[in-house]
């Protein structure tokens, strides 16, 4: 990283414990490869803020990840200060905060929205393997130790190739959309530590599970992951997530954030129930952020902006029904 990077980073993780990933300068670097355009705020009293902005004819968006830093009442009116000033039509935080901060964002004239990163997730405090792994309940301890005594292999790498197939499965199988393998690429190669965990069988070393980690000031994140489904007796999905955890606490990392859990009380039908359940027996402790908030500050630009990301939603719906 150059010395602003290395700068920013550094200033941020003043202003937060830890920082969070996407806020950081390598983050905004993997989105203004993937087709936003990012400003890099500094606001009144040391706050900060990682935007990613789009535009559609005259209309902008500015989009704040889990910003801004520090997720603060004040900190979000220099936010809108700054959004006004460069003709903003809509603008889109999700705060790295509680529930509570939704509040004081009412009442600034923000609306919730439906939330582009998850609003529910899971922590795990890290501590060395063996302590950590008697924390687990015992289907993932049972599932962990299976997998080992039935020979399964797991490598570190960067291979964006295998965890785009194993993510295809998933999205067929649930009916969702993941991002293709040259996003994977540019988290591997941009994020200053990101890499695969791929399990395979022992045998045929035919690829079982995958699960894409990043490290970021403290904390691991495991922001996607696939499993194609085959030999599931081998438990391979199970060491593919026990030795990205366990790897990240051997290096130091404070935390391992599992990145996406259904809301505590959704019921069986909640479409994420299976993955929630699995990642429950990981342990940890179970947060709840503040969410996604819109603030219209052009009522014609936003309605552009909304008709385009139909559109997009659309095409991307017709792709994946393609056979």
């Amino acid at each position: 990283m150059n010395a602003e990077a290395t700068r920013w980073d550094a200033d941020m993780e003043e202003l937060a414990s830890p920082a969070p990933l996407l806020q950081s300068w390598a983050w905004g670097e993997v989105q203004a490869q993937s087709g936003w355009s990012v400003e890099r705020l500094r606001l009144v009293r040391g706050a900060m803020a990682s935007v990613q902005i789009r535009k559609v004819g005259s209309a902008r968006e500015a989009y704040v990840p889990r910003g801004p830093v520090p997720a603060t009442p004040e900190a979000v009116d220099w936010l809108v200060a700054w959004a006004r000033n460069a003709n903003i039509a809509r603008l889109v935080v999700e705060p790295e905060a509680p529930e509570s901060l939704g509040e004081a964002l009412t009442e600034r004239g923000f609306a919730q929205v439906a939330p582009t990163q998850p609003k529910h997730t899971r922590i795990v405090e890290l501590r060395p393997p063996n302590e950590l792994l008697s924390t687990f309940r015992h289907g993932r301890r049972y599932n962990i130790k299976t997998g080992i005594k039935r020979g399964v292999v797991v490598e570190e790498g960067r291979d964006a190739i295998e965890l785009a197939r194993q993510s295809a499965a998933v999205e067929r199988r649930a009916s969702i959309h993941l991002p293709d393998r040259r996003y994977y690429d540019l988290m591997l190669y941009l994020l200053p530590w990101c890499y695969t965990y791929t399990a395979y069988a022992p045998e045929k070393h035919q690829p079982l599970a995958s699960v894409l980690v990043a490290r970021h000031a403290g904390r691991a994140y495991s922001l996607f992951a696939g499993r194609s489904g085959a030999h599931r007796e081998l438990m391979g999905n199970d060491l593919a997530w026990w030795s990205a955890i366990s790897s990240a606490a051997e290096a130091g990392c404070k935390d391992f954030d599992l990145w996406g859990v259904p809301p505590p009380d959704a019921g069986p039908a909640h479409p994420w129930h299976g993955i929630g359940f699995f990642k429950s027996e990981f342990g940890g402790e179970e947060i709840a952020y503040a969410g996604a908030w819109e603030l219209v500050l052009s009522a014609g630009g936003a309605r552009l902006l909304g008709m385009e990301r139909k559109t997009r939603a659309l095409i991307r719906g017709l792709k994946r029904n393609i056979p």
